[in-house]
């Protein structure tokens, strides 16, 4: 049984924890939970967990944007319609930006990388060797991720 001083210096640590989380929260509301783990210090279930009880964000999946450019595939009236359907937020792409794609700025060039100079022979190499290069760690993903952060930045403020 904890005395009722333990008692008040496990809450003061725990306002701090959930001042904390909020202040990274504040300043980026766009990280997972795990990259605020990685801030912050804290377990991954703790993060979590003052997000949905202290802080009351019981959604917090539906705090993300889905980007994509402005192909006829994703502006069709089937994916406007499943996308409405589905209540998921899309930002939108200016016209005639291929450097606001990730797919143009990252996984284009990172494939061509890979793959440009050799000769595979058969479809299945092909294929096999653009798997191998789309192996993307979670610090490329991550890198590629602020990367397209700075691109929409500039792109708001030259505007």
């Amino acid at each position: 049984m904890r005395t009722s001083s333990e008692q008040g210096v496990l809450h003061i640590q725990e306002r701090r924890r959930v001042a904390h989380v909020r202040a990274v929260l504040a300043r980026n509301r766009s990280l997972s939970v795990r990259l605020m783990t990685e801030q912050i210090g804290l377990l991954k279930m703790d993060v979590h967990r003052i997000l949905t009880e202290d802080l009351r964000m019981r959604k917090i999946a539906n705090t993300w944007f889905l980007h994509h450019d402005s192909a006829p595939s994703h502006t069709s009236f089937a994916v406007r319609g499943f996308l409405a359907q589905h209540n998921i937020t899309t930002l939108p792409h200016p016209p005639y930006s291929p450097d606001l794609a990730p797919c143009d700025c990252f996984l284009f060039p990172k494939l061509k990388h890979h793959l440009k100079g050799h000769h595979f022979g058969t479809v299945e190499n092909v294929q096999a060797a653009g798997t191998r290069a789309l192996n993307i760690s979670s610090d490329d993903f991550l890198h590629c991720y602020e990367e397209w952060q700075q691109r929409w930045n500039c792109s708001i403020r030259s505007q």
